[in-house]
């Protein structure tokens, strides 16, 4: 898998679940398990998503977005 850095935008704690406010979903911990939102360090939220592999994916076409822009 192609890792890409793009300043900026990193995805917050390694997309674990946040709300519609961004706020981090407490009852998962710091587990990225269970539905929510991905939150980019520039502040965009994902649409909600039921895992964390499914936010990383957002997290990456995000960036691709971002980059190909």
């Amino acid at each position: 898998m192609k890792r890409t850095a793009l300043k900026g935008h990193g995805l917050v704690s390694e997309g674990v679940p946040h709300d519609a406010d961004g706020v981090r979903i407490r009852e998962y911990g710091w587990d990225s398990s269970g539905s929510g939102r991905g939150k980019c360090s520039c502040g965009e939220l994902s649409p909600e998503l039921p895992s964390g592999n499914q936010r990383k994916q957002w997290h990456r076409d995000h960036k691709a977005a971002i980059s190909n822009a």
